[in-house]
């Protein structure tokens, strides 16, 4: 992982942090190198991620108003983001000719939500579950 990738994950959940960090490393190491995308979003992000593919150009990314229904990226009452997307090192990213099954495995198998078995299909999207004693914690 690079400095670019632990500064995407500032405001993860450290148990995220690290399971992308363990995931990431065994992509590399099975030689399919990926970065982080992205990881917490403000809400003026993920309002403006809405508005692609329905008031702006581009396909629909989103499902998550940041407002109303806010993602699992924009920070929690405890003050960490708890989903981060991940994409392939190449000239195409987001290929479909990756192996984001093995990517999504490797995230199951740490006990993360991937976001490839959802219906809204979201391959690079990784997720830690929150459990609601957590999400009521300040830091």
């Amino acid at each position: 992982m690079t400095d670019r990738d632990y500064a995407r994950l500032a405001g993860i959940h450290p148990a995220l942090v690290e399971a992308i960090v363990d995931v990431l490393q065994d992509m590399s190491e099975w030689g399919h190198p990926m970065f982080v995308v992205e990881g917490v979003r403000t809400q003026a992000r993920q309002v403006a991620l809405y508005a692609q593919g329905r008031t702006t150009k581009g396909p629909i990314v989103t499902y998550k108003d940041g407002v109303h229904h806010k993602s699992h990226h924009q920070p929690h009452e405890d003050g960490y983001g708890y989903a981060v997307d991940c994409a392939f090192v190449d000239g195409n990213p987001f290929a479909q000719t990756h192996p984001w099954e093995r990517f999504g495995q490797a995230l199951e198998k740490r006990g993360l939500t991937w976001g490839g078995r959802w219906k809204f299909f979201d391959q690079p999207h990784a997720e830690l579950e929150l459990h609601p004693i957590e999400e009521g914690k300040k830091a």
